[in-house]
């Protein structure tokens, strides 16, 4: 194996100490081998977290076996405080089984020590995300508005597109300013959906209008007019692009300041598909928003926030007192 693969986005992975350079390179490769860069980066920060495990317990990844997989499963909940969910629980083994499986088909280890460690079922009809009723919605944006601090307008402007518009997180930090334009009237932006998709969605008066005030306010700290800025259109104050993790805990945060625990960025594309519906629109308009490739994706969204409401017991009571 050739040392000193040039790696793409989501592949630069941090390595333990040690790793043979023949290893790591194989590891980029793997991790190359997925067409989407979404998945390459959700992969790469499975197979840290595992690694993190092994350095935690002085482990040689290439040394371990199935007993350490068995106890890593329950090593994730620890680090969490709380129970991993199914579908999360069962990527991040998945993600590890496949890279041992990769490094085995090469002859770079002797055996895939997660091939039989136990995944939990997942039921891929249903997810535990439930969007926001109108009213929470209201509070989440309301908080995002009033936010404080140097950054609230930006604050203001990511939580109104992710609400009002549906795009994944990854799509809208992947943005960039050109991605901002005008078409038959309306404003918008274009975005790389999963697949590396292209695709331009409208981007309601008042989330443009919240961005647009960012994008005045942080030309004036730079010195520029906007249409000289360039970059990410979410930027932190050094011109980074924000990562997930900073839009994760700016969600949570205005959650809590709305009232809400545990609010977290999908929640608001769940939001946007249950109001949609709410508002009379089809199913088939809200998968095209969303860019489900198949319509049992959404109604998965859409049946989730009427689970409880749904449910029969009430009448069953009411029936037998």
């Amino acid at each position: 194996m050739t040392t000193g693969l040039v790696p793409s986005a989501g592949s630069e992975v941090t390595f333990p100490p040690g790793l043979l350079g023949y290893v790591q390179d194989l590891t980029t490769a793997w991790l190359l081998s997925f067409d989407s860069p979404h998945t390459r980066d959700a992969y790469r920060r499975d197979l840290e977290r595992w690694f993190t495990f092994c350095a935690a317990h002085d482990l040689d990844v290439l040394q371990v076996r199935r007993p350490h997989g068995d106890v890593y499963k329950r090593w994730l909940d620890l680090q969490a405080g709380k129970p991993v969910p199914a579908k999360t629980l069962a990527r991040r083994l998945a993600t590890v089984s496949s890279w041992y499986g990769y490094l085995v088909e090469e002859e770079a280890a002797e055996f895939n020590p997660f091939d039989r460690v136990r995944r939990p079922k997942v039921n891929r009809q249903h997810s535990e995300t439930v969007g926001l009723t109108r009213a929470e919605a209201t509070q989440v944006l309301h908080a995002a508005d009033h936010d404080h601090g140097r950054e609230q307008l930006r604050t203001a402007a990511l939580v109104r597109l992710l609400m009002e518009t549906g795009v994944r997180v990854t799509e809208a930090l992947a943005a960039q300013l050109s991605d901002l334009g005008y078409e038959r009237g309306h404003r918008t932006l274009r975005i790389v959906a999963k697949g590396d998709k292209p695709k331009t969605r409208k981007v309601p008066p008042a989330a443009a209008h919240a961005i647009d005030c960012y994008l005045t306010n942080r030309a004036e700290r730079a010195g520029l007019t906007v249409e000289q800025l360039n970059g990410p259109l979410f930027a932190s104050g050094s011109g980074r692009r924000l990562d997930r993790k900073d839009v994760y805990e700016l969600v949570e945060r205005i959650g809590r300041q709305a009232g809400i625990e545990g609010l977290h960025p999908h929640q608001l594309r769940h939001t946007f598909a249950t109001l949609a519906e709410e508002s009379g629109v089809g199913v088939k308009k809200i998968q095209a928003a969303l860019g489900h490739a198949n319509s049992a994706t959404t109604d998965i969204y859409l049946e989730a926030r009427d689970r409880l409401e749904d449910d029969p017991s009430d009448l069953v009571a009411a029936a037998i007192e």
